[in-house]
Protein backbone atom coordinates (compact mmCIF):
# COMPACT_ATOMS: atom_id res chain seq x y z
CA UNK A 1 0.00 0.00 0.00
CA UNK A 2 1.37 3.73 -0.68
CA UNK A 3 2.32 5.91 1.97
CA UNK A 4 0.76 9.31 2.48
CA UNK A 5 4.17 11.02 0.53
CA UNK A 6 2.80 10.25 -2.53
CA UNK A 7 0.14 13.31 -1.80
CA UNK A 8 0.32 16.29 -0.22
CA UNK A 9 -2.98 18.30 1.62
CA UNK A 10 -4.19 21.63 2.94
CA UNK A 11 -7.39 22.00 4.92
CA UNK A 12 -9.56 24.89 4.63
CA UNK A 13 -11.13 24.52 8.29
CA UNK A 14 -13.92 27.32 7.10
CA UNK A 15 -15.58 24.90 4.34
CA UNK A 16 -14.53 21.65 5.77
CA UNK A 17 -12.64 21.07 2.57
CA UNK A 18 -9.60 18.81 2.36
CA UNK A 19 -7.46 20.12 -1.11
CA UNK A 20 -5.13 17.31 -2.15
CA UNK A 21 -2.35 17.33 -4.99
CA UNK A 22 -1.37 13.54 -6.05
CA UNK A 23 2.47 13.59 -6.65
CA UNK A 24 3.01 10.67 -8.06
CA UNK A 25 1.37 9.02 -11.47
CA UNK A 26 0.69 5.64 -10.34
CA UNK A 27 -2.99 5.89 -9.94
CA UNK A 28 -4.23 2.64 -9.57
CA UNK A 29 -3.22 1.80 -6.00
CA UNK A 30 -3.22 5.60 -4.69
CA UNK A 31 -6.85 6.01 -4.69
CA UNK A 32 -7.72 2.97 -2.18
CA UNK A 33 -4.77 4.37 0.28
CA UNK A 34 -5.97 8.15 -0.33
CA UNK A 35 -10.02 7.26 0.56
CA UNK A 36 -8.78 5.03 3.46
CA UNK A 37 -6.72 7.72 4.74
CA UNK A 38 -8.87 10.70 4.49
CA UNK A 39 -12.54 8.75 5.21
CA UNK A 40 -10.34 8.06 8.90
CA UNK A 41 -8.73 11.12 9.69
CA UNK A 42 -11.25 13.89 8.16
CA UNK A 43 -14.52 11.98 7.24
CA UNK A 44 -16.41 15.15 8.06
CA UNK A 45 -14.41 17.16 5.22
CA UNK A 46 -14.90 17.03 1.62
CA UNK A 47 -12.09 15.99 -0.17
CA UNK A 48 -11.03 18.03 -3.50
CA UNK A 49 -8.25 16.84 -5.53
CA UNK A 50 -6.36 19.48 -7.45
CA UNK A 51 -3.78 20.08 -10.04
CA UNK A 52 0.32 21.17 -8.56
CA UNK A 53 -0.80 25.30 -9.40
CA UNK A 54 -4.05 25.04 -7.92
CA UNK A 55 -2.84 22.95 -4.73
CA UNK A 56 0.08 26.09 -4.58
CA UNK A 57 -2.49 29.13 -4.55
CA UNK A 58 -4.31 27.18 -1.95
CA UNK A 59 -1.30 27.30 0.18
CA UNK A 60 -0.49 30.62 -0.45
CA UNK A 61 -4.20 31.97 0.21
CA UNK A 62 -4.10 29.78 3.77
CA UNK A 63 -0.82 31.69 4.44
CA UNK A 64 -2.09 34.59 3.44
CA UNK A 65 -5.13 34.63 5.80
CA UNK A 66 -3.68 33.13 8.38
CA UNK A 67 -0.75 35.77 8.99
CA UNK A 68 -3.32 38.32 8.82
CA UNK A 69 -5.70 37.03 11.59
Amino acid sequence: MNSPTNWEFCKQDQDKILFVHICTRDLTEIAISLNKWWKTRYPEYKMRVVSKKEFEQVKKFKIGNSSNN
